[in-house]
C-alpha cells in the first residue's frame, strides 16, 4: 500500500456503503471520468494527484464549478468520485477538511437556486437521435414527435394535445391540416390560438410531413388524438392519448443512445436536456445560420 498523502486527514474508518465494490456500471463510469478530469487538472497545475492537499482539492472544486457552471450537487458528486478513487488506490481523502468544506459552502452560496437551463439540440444531434429509433410503429411515432417538435418549435403539451381534426376530442388543444407542401398546425396557447407551419424536408427519413403521414397511416388514425400509446411490442396503436411525460423521456433516451455529450457523466448529460430542448433547438440553430426565421423553410434550412 502506498504511503498516506497529505490528502488523507480523516482517521475514521470509511463506511462500507461509501466504498462498496458493488457499484452500478453508470456510477463506475462516472467515477472513472471524475478521476480522468481531475488528473488532467493536476497535470496542468504541476501536481501529483496522489500528493494533492485539501487546498488543491478545494481549488479544483471551485474552478470546475466556475468554469462548467456545475450545480453544488454536481460538484459534491464529483467530490464523491474523487473520494472513491483515492480509496481504491489506498489513500483517504477527507471530504470534511475545513478547506474543502469552506469551498463547498462558497459554491452553494454563490449558486443559491439558479434556474436549470436546458441545452438546445443542434440539427446534427437531432439527426443522430432519430437514427437510434427502431423502424416499428412506436419508432415511427417517436420519429414524428421529435421532428415535428424540433422543426415546429413545439412544447410537449403542444404535441400531445394535437388532434387530427378540429373538435375531435374535448381534451384536444389543437389540430392538424396536412397539405402537399407541408403541415399547418392550429394550437391553443395562453393568449389565444396560433398557427404553426412545418414544411416538407429533403428526404423521407428526416421529413416531418412524410413521417407524420406514415405514422397516421400505419397507426390507422382517422380521428381523435394524433399521438397515442402503442402496444408493448410497438406494433399496434392504442386509442389512449400519449402522456406528455413521454416526450422528455424520449429526448433523454435518444440523447444517451446517440452518444451526445458522451464525455460527461450520464447524470450530467441527462440534466442538460429535456422536452424544452426540442422547443428552442431549431429556432436558435436556424437563426444563427440564416439570420431570418420568417422567410426561410426551417426544415430544409436545417438539412432535414
Amino acid at each position: 500500500m502506498p504511503p498516506k498523502s497529505h490528502s488523507q486527514l480523516d482517521n475514521e474508518e470509511p463506511s462500507t456503503s461509501e466504498f462498496s465494490q458493488d457499484l452500478s456500471e453508470n456510477t463506475r463510469k462516472a467515477y472513472t471520468t471524475d478521476w480522468a478530469l481531475y488528473t488532467r487538472w493536476c497535470r496542468m497545475q504541476g501536481i501529483l494527484p496522489l500528493s494533492a492537499t485539501p487546498d488543491h482539492i478545494a481549488r479544483y472544486l471551485t474552478e470546475i464549478s466556475a468554469a462548467s457552471g456545475l450545480s453544488s450537487a454536481s460538484v459534491r458528486r464529483r467530490l464523491a468520485g474523487l473520494v472513491w478513487n483515492y480509496h481504491q488506490r489506498g489513500f483517504r481523502l477527507d471530504r470534511n477538511s475545513p478547506l474543502i468544506a469552506a469551498a463547498l459552502s462558497e459554491i452553494t452560496t454563490n449558486k443559491p437556486c439558479a434556474a436549470v437551463t436546458k441545452d438546445a439540440i443542434t440539427p446534427q444531434e437531432m439527426r443522430a437521435m432519430i437514427a437510434t429509433l427502431p423502424f416499428d410503429l412506436r419508432g415511427l411515432r417517436d420519429r414524428a414527435i421529435l421532428l415535428m417538435g424540433y422543426i415546429g418549435g413545439l412544447g410537449r403539451s403542444d404535441l400531445i394535445g394535437l388532434d387530427l381534426h378540429q373538435n375531435d376530442t374535448e381534451g384536444g388543444t389543437g389540430w392538424i391540416e396536412l397539405h402537399s407542401e407541408g403541415i399547418l398546425l392550429t394550437i391553443k396557447s395562453k393568449t389565444g390560438w396560433r398557427k404553426v407551419q412545418i414544411a416538407c424536408g429533403n428526404t423521407d427519413l428526416t421529413c416531418p410531413v412524410y413521417t407524420l403521414s406514415q405514422w397516421l397511416h400505419f397507426a390507422k388514425i382517422r380521428s381523435g388524438p394524433a399521438f397515442v400509446r402503442t402496444s408493448r411490442d410497438g406494433k399496434r396503436a392504442l386509442s389512449t392519448r400519449l402522456n406528455d411525460r413521454h416526450i422528455p423521456r424520449l429526448v433523454k433516451s435518444t440523447i444517451l443512445k446517440a452518444g451526445i455529450r458522451a464525455e460527461l457523466p450520464e447524470k450530467e448529460r441527462l440534466a442538460l436536456f429535456s422536452g424544452h430542448s426540442l422547443k428552442k433547438g431549431l429556432s436558435i440553430s436556424v437563426d444563427q445560420s440564416s439570420g431570418n426565421q420568417i422567410e426561410v423553410n426551417l426544415t430544409k434550412a436545417a438539412g432535414f
